[in-house]
């Protein structure tokens, strides 16, 4: 996990939804296994992860720079249950497949099917197909390292000597 977690991971909004309930949560703990394969772990004693696994779907929005604020404070929403989908603080479209509210702001969207789930120490991991990927803009995404490699780089950048502009 130490090797995982030291490096750069992007951060993106999931929507879910079943029914009339649903949630919009920050996930970074991700990525892509192969030929239309993704994989993503959630807490599982968070609201969020029975959510997930009851309903077999997601949409992962990938998050502008300028909103980065906005997708740490909806942190709160994996205690939660469900969501009142009108009181999001942003704007939403529809996302195409699904039919789940994903953010207006969406650099991209991927729609997921959920093919397994697996319990792990304190995470469900999920392993889910790719249904739709769509690019809805450019833009910078929000990307996190972990504390301690940025600790580290920090520390590393003070030990570098300064470049001097005389030569």
């Amino acid at each position: 996990m130490i090797v995982f977690y030291i490096c750069p991971r992007p951060v993106v909004l999931v929507s879910v939804k079943d029914g009339g309930m649903g949630n919009v949560f920050p996930m970074n703990l991700m990525g892509p296994i192969g030929k239309g394969y993704f994989a993503f772990a959630l807490n599982s004693t968070r609201a969020a992860a029975p959510l997930v696994e009851r309903t077999g779907r997601v949409a992962l929005s990938s998050v502008p720079v300028e909103q980065a604020s906005l997708a740490y404070r909806l942190g709160g929403n994996h205690k939660k249950p469900c969501i009142d989908w009108n009181q999001l603080p942003f704007a939403s479209k529809i996302s195409t497949s699904f039919g789940f509210p994903v953010p207006g702001f969406a650099l991209r969207v991927r729609e997921m099917q959920v093919e397994a789930t697996r319990k792990i120490g304190s995470h469900t991991l999920f392993v889910a197909r790719t249904i739709r990927d769509e690019s809805w803009t450019d833009g910078t995404q929000v990307f996190v390292v972990h504390g301690i490699y940025q600790a580290w780089r920090q520390k590393m950048n003070r030990a570098q000597p300064a470049l001097s502009g005389a030569g």
